[in-house]
């Protein structure tokens, strides 16, 4: 599972900049560390708890690096990595206690590409993290957004929010991405009229109304208006929340922490 808060807008990530990271953890206390740091770092975190939301999430938000523990509820780790890799190539880094040489060949011909022994030191995972992701090759693009929670497919036609899939008309389709791309700044309903309708002659209410379509579609109004933010007499900005709540002691916010 995963929690979610809104990050600071006076410095918002640029959506199309950040690689998408899938923690697979157990422990909360971990997924808290090493989601707030990846955050820091400036991608976007997704956690699973147990296999099958991991296979789950891995299909769904199609991450560029999975982090995975081998000791999982259910499914078993070195399971979770042999299914992913049936059909996705991302980097899989793998964190276990078990450091024989049977059991790490065994993780190798599950799928893993890098593993990190316990305990270990989080600056040494985030540097095996950036090499995994540098040696990749797979580069962001712009047919991915991904802001926080909200991932679009843009060749796809394709939104996931919170890990679930929303459904989309092709004008509201255009019209969240055109916020996305800007996230952080204001939008006039002009800007987003000419952006989305192009040349047509379309009344600005136009905009309002299929905002209020994307913010019911995003689970409500409520939580609809938390992520497209109306300013009032000007236009609407997109604000992103992120994908776990952010802790702010001493031991998730230290650059390196020795985890057990």
């Amino acid at each position: 599972m995963y929690r979610t808060v809104e990050p600071d807008t006076k410095s918002p990530h640029e959506p199309t900049a950040q690689r998408r990271i899938l923690v697979v953890e157990d422990d909360p206390t971990l997924v808290q560390i090493l989601a707030y740091s990846l955050q820091q770092r400036g991608y976007s975190v997704w956690a699973a708890q147990e296999g099958r939301q991991a296979i789950m999430l891995a299909r769904t938000v199609r991450p560029d690096l999975i982090v995975l523990d081998l000791m999982l509820p259910g499914i078993d780790g070195r399971d979770v990595c042999r299914l992913i890799r049936k059909w996705s190539n991302a980097p899989i880094l793998v964190l276990t206690a078990r450091d024989s040489e049977d059991d790490i060949v065994a993780l190798f011909q599950a799928g893993a590409d890098d593993y990190v022994t316990k305990p270990f030191r989080t600056r040494e995972l985030f540097a095996r993290i950036e090499a995994l992701l540098r040696r990749s090759g797979e580069q962001a693009t712009g047919s991915v957004l991904t802001a926080g929670t909200l991932v679009i497919f843009r060749d796809e036609h394709r939104v996931v929010f919170r890990g679930r899939e929303i459904h989309l008309a092709p004008r509201e389709f255009a019209l969240l991405a055109a916020l996305v791309e800007r996230a952080g700044r204001v939008c006039t309903r002009q800007e987003l009229l000419d952006l989305v309708w192009g040349q047509d002659i379309v009344d600005l209410r136009n905009v309002d109304v299929h905002i209020h379509r994307i913010r019911e579609a995003l689970g409500g109004e409520e939580n609809g208006a938390r992520l497209i933010r109306t300013v009032h007499g000007i236009g609407y900005r997109f604000v992103p929340e992120l994908t776990i709540e952010e802790t702010r002691n001493e031991e998730g916010s230290t650059d390196d922490t020795v985890i057990q």
